[in-house]
């Protein structure tokens, strides 16, 4: 009997050096991990399949995109309505830059009317710019640290994290094509920074700037940082003269003709270049009636950047409150997606200070961040490049933290992306200075795994919800009817009623984009009202224009209104009297009042149902014993002149008793109930 040779830890080590010699492998790792988002099910999405801010918008984004056109002088907005006077007026969306919104334009162009397709191939162009993200990652790290092992596993670990894996393909200009942007321009960086090809930096920093405001971040500690090196140099040669401040006039001229310097001023005027555009563009649309400090966009810049303060958001940018957030952002940035467990993404927005995994997040946010600029002091080599990338996302967050602090933006935890990077980076060089390249080879495979595995539990929770893929494949098969039925005409009026879900209501600027005028609830008066009403709930007294749909119904407005008043007539008097009168008719609640002003709808409405059985509440639910409807008055609204009605439909389960009115929320965080009321059900009256 003869033994086969075991393997020898010198066989082994031969193998190993083998591998990491072959330049080739690193890049073929990294492509074969980030593959793995399409083969996981990633590509097979032609729907808004998550819910929140990611599916809104994605909606939003593609709705802008799909609007973009000469014809409107590629002005960005959402949707069109008509005033009193038949006259189209725009919903603009031009804060950003045009090159984000133009990308997905350029991807869905080819597909036409086919809602799906758009969907799927705006999808597939975020993952592939998410891909292309971490692709320049790696070649960035690779220059700096001189291997790339190093670069590969730091990119692999960095994008793996929850945050990146969720949003990778939200479909928007400011996550993953604002990522994209940074990344390239920290390539241009790296590359300036090794070979001093200024001119590739400039075009790389253009282009990157045409795609997002997010590289500002990273160009201010870059052309900062540099502008103090080329000071400091400039100086010190002439610090054993007689003399020294004579030394100011020649720092003064190397500044003047300093690359970062000319970096800095180039970068501003380009982007202030494109703002002017955006708003000049977005006041000539409004007609030139709106001065340029009230347009919406100008209002947003005011509110992101916090010049004009909303007090309604100051348990959120509050200090300690925000830096505690961030710090908890940056925790689950740091920690690959497969390692965090799944609490990092069910509670990435919503977390409880006083909840053990938060805390502990908090703290690891700390550590991350203090180790990655305690480990910079170390560094000899491209300390700017390194540095730049690590405070980028500190540099966004902190003046624009009206924006990045409220929880349905966590989002714009991504651009901490610097933190892991940089961090991942130094201590894999410090590892490798320990015990040599080979254990940073055997640590990529690892990354791999990681990585991989990370995208498959993603994929893995993505595909949980079949019941919300059969609710948009059914509400977007029921929207092309509804858009061969616009194809009659071109400016054909619609209005959205009632909430039918509040998911599909953010979505039908997209469903109707090119197709339809939506009607905007502030401007419907009695000389103008719409042509069709697009309803969630079937009407049984009127028939309907899309008989077939399963989700979304089709009606003639006058119909749809008399039908309306039919229910209001039917259903007696009000079981409610006060600011609103509350009528119940078909399981539908109505608020009505006839003198209504604009002021009268602007709070939140509250609905409150508590069920005969308590079982019947959605788990989330039971431990408060009722269930939430609250609602904004536009949500649900017609108005008819001076009348305007609410409509709230109630769930199929039997209900106890309601509680209604409307609130307002005080700067102090607490809530004054403008008027309020309460009714107890009969099984006769449900």
């Amino acid at each position: 009997m003869t033994l086969l040779p075991m393997k020898t830890p010198k066989r082994f080590a031969h193998r190993l050096a083998s591998l990491q010699n072959r330049a080739w492998l690193p890049p073929a790792i990294l492509l074969l991990a980030l593959s793995s988002m399409f083969i996981f099910g990633y590509d097979q999405r032609g729907y808004f399949y998550r819910g929140g801010t990611h599916a809104r918008n994605s909606a939003k984004a593609l709705a802008i995109a799909g609007n973009l056109s000469i014809k409107h002088h590629f002005l960005m907005f959402e949707g069109q309505t008509l005033d009193s006077d038949g006259k189209t007026v725009y919903k603009p969306y031009n804060r950003f830059p045009i090159g984000g919104f133009a990308l997905i334009r350029l991807a869905i162009a080819p597909f036409g009317d086919n809602l799906s397709a758009k969907i799927y191939a705006a999808r597939m162009l975020m993952l592939a710019l998410f891909v292309a993200a971490a692709g320049l990652a790696y070649l960035s790290i690779s220059r700096i640290a001189s291997s790339r092992w190093i670069a590969l596993t730091s990119a692999l670990l960095a994008f793996s994290s929850a945050y990146c894996l969720y949003y990778s393909d939200k479909i928007h200009n400011e996550v993953i094509i604002d990522l994209f942007a940074v990344m390239l321009a920290f390539h241009g960086m790296a590359v300036f920074e090794q070979e001093r090809r200024f001119r590739q930096l400039m075009l790389k920093a253009g282009a990157a700037l045409f795609l997002g405001w997010h590289v500002y971040a990273l160009l201010l500690p870059f052309i900062a940082f540099g502008l103090m090196r080329e000071l400091i140099k400039t100086y010190s040669r002439g610090s054993a003269l007689p003399h020294p401040v004579r030394n100011l006039k020649p720092a003064a001229l190397s500044l003047m003709r300093s690359r970062y310097l000319t970096l800095g001023l180039a970068a501003i005027l380009f982007g202030v270049s494109i703002l002017a555009f955006n708003f000049t563009n977005e006041y000539f649309a409004l007609d030139r009636e709106t001065p340029l400090t009230e347009t919406p966009s100008f209002i947003s810049v005011m509110n992101r950047t916090g010049i004009d303060l909303i007090a309604k958001y100051d348990d959120w940018t509050s200090w300690p409150v925000f830096p505690e957030r961030q710090l908890y952002r940056i925790g689950v940035m740091s920690l690959p997606y497969a390692l965090s467990s799944s609490y990092a993404l069910e509670h990435r927005a919503l977390y409880n200070p006083m909840d053990e995994m938060p805390r502990l997040l908090v703290i690891l946010g700390i550590a991350t961040s203090g180790a990655s600029l305690i480990g910079l002091l170390f560094f000899r080599r491209h300390k700017i490049l390194l540095a730049s990338l690590a405070l980028s996302g500190f540099c966004w967050a902190l003046p624009l933290r009206h924006n990045t602090a409220l929880a349905w933006h966590d989002y714009e935890s991504v651009f901490y992306i610097g933190v892991p990077l940089t961090l991942f980076s130094l201590a894999l060089l410090w590892l490798r200075r320990l015990s040599g390249d080979r254990v940073v080879v055997v640590l990529s495979v690892a990354a791999l795994l990681i990585f991989v595995f990370s995208a498959l539990r993603m994929a893995q929770i993505n595909n949980v919800d079949n019941q919300t893929g059969e609710l948009h494949k059914a509400t977007i098969a029921d929207f092309e009817v509804i858009r061969k039925i616009a194809d009659k005409g071109e400016a054909i009026q619609t209005n959205v009623l009632p909430k039918f879900h509040i998911k599909m209501r953010h979505l039908t600027p997209y469903y109707l984009a090119g197709r339809a005028i939506m009607y905007g609830n502030e401007t419907v008066t009695d000389t103008r009202q719409p042509d069709f009403a697009v309803t969630g709930v079937r009407l049984d007294g009127i028939a309907s224009l899309t008989p077939q749909n399963r989700m979304v119904f089709l009606y003639e407005w006058d119909a749809y209104h008399h039908h309306i008043d039919e229910m209001i007539a039917q259903a007696g008097e009000p079981l409610i009297g006060s600011d609103f009168d509350v009528y119940l008719n078909d399981n539908t609640l109505m608020y009505v009042k006839d003198a209504c002003r604009l002021d009268d709808t602007k709070a939140i409405f509250f609905l409150a149902l508590y069920p005969v059985h308590e079982i019947d509440l959605p788990i989330e639910r039971r431990q408060h014993g009722f269930d939430n409807l609250d609602f904004l008055f536009e949500d649900q609204v017609i108005r008819r002149g001076e009348r305007c009605i609410a409509i709230a439909p109630l769930p199929e389960y039997d209900i106890a008793r309601i509680q209604t009115g409307q609130f307002i929320q005080q700067a102090d965080g607490s809530y004054e109930h403008l008027w309020e009321g309460e009714v107890r059900l009969t099984e006769a009256a449900h």
